[in-house]
């Protein structure tokens, strides 16, 4: 149910107002549109969601939006509308368990990864299970412009990427480091170390999205299906390794590290 959702968040243009954003729909698995969510189910789901996460059917946590040095009205209504997307997702998550007769399970994490002046990112972690058998999980990276509130593309500083249809995918440059970490983290595990299936080609189809920690290393979280979760762990790679693809002037620009 979860397949697609890094590729959905990238489909949004990052100069569009966060206010709207993609999410996959736990019923049907098709993108929903949260336009207006603020207006709307930010207030009805976060009113239920706290007896309803501990009611008979449903298992579900959804933590708080981490703690901020700097705030701003267009940021703070963004990471509101945010969440809130993730709570209607476990609301929906909760409403297919039941049709089926299933204890729904749903967890979903967010964590802050860097906080400069200009740019705040984060880490959204999640695992579900909406039908009593079938498992699903999503992890992407996301960031923000703190003055607008507006999503902020890391791939214009860390130039790691090219574009396609809104998505970011692997450039032929990048995907040499990227892979050789890939094998590192995958070793012992001959599954996903298959050189007729886990290639440079291979890697360089699957969308992905970015994360920067305050160390200056960018982590790596792929669009895959959840059998393949197991070969595809978020990709982190040093700052030293980065340094190849980092635009210095405009890293100093935002005080990115």
């Amino acid at each position: 149910m979860f397949k697609g959702a890094i590729a959905a968040i990238h489909r949004v243009p990052l100069d569009e107002d966060v206010h709207s954003f993609l999410i996959p729909s736990q019923r049907s698995g098709h993108l929903v549109n949260c336009r207006n969510l603020i207006a709307t189910s930010l207030t009805v789901v976060l009113a239920s969601l706290a007896p309803f996460a501990q009611a008979d059917g449903m298992n579900a946590s959804v933590s708080a939006i981490p703690s901020l040095k700097q705030h701003t009205a267009p940021l703070d209504a963004s990471l509101r509308s945010l969440r809130a997307g993730i709570l209607k997702d476990a609301k929906e998550c909760a409403d297919n368990a039941s049709g089926m007769g299933a204890t729904a399970q749903y967890h979903a994490d967010i964590k802050k990864t860097v906080e400069t002046p200009s740019i705040v990112g984060f880490e959204v972690t999640g695992s579900s299970q909406c039908d009593g058998a079938h498992p699903n999980a999503y992890r992407y990276g996301i960031s923000y412009r703190i003055k607008y509130g507006k999503r902020f593309d890391l791939n214009e500083v860390y130039a790691v990427g090219h574009r396609d249809s809104g998505s970011l995918f692997l450039t032929k440059e990048s995907v040499v480091p990227v892979m050789d970490e890939l094998k590192r983290i995958n070793a012992g595990k001959p599954d996903c170390l298959d050189a007729s299936t886990f290639n440079d080609e291979y890697l360089m189809s699957k969308a992905l999205t970015l994360a920067l920690r305050t160390d200056g290393s960018l982590q790596f979280y792929f669009d895959t299906a959840y059998v393949e979760a197991a070969c595809f762990a978020p990709i982190r790679l040093s700052a030293q390794a980065v340094s190849a693809f980092k635009d210095g002037k405009q890293a100093a620009e935002y005080g990115l590290p």
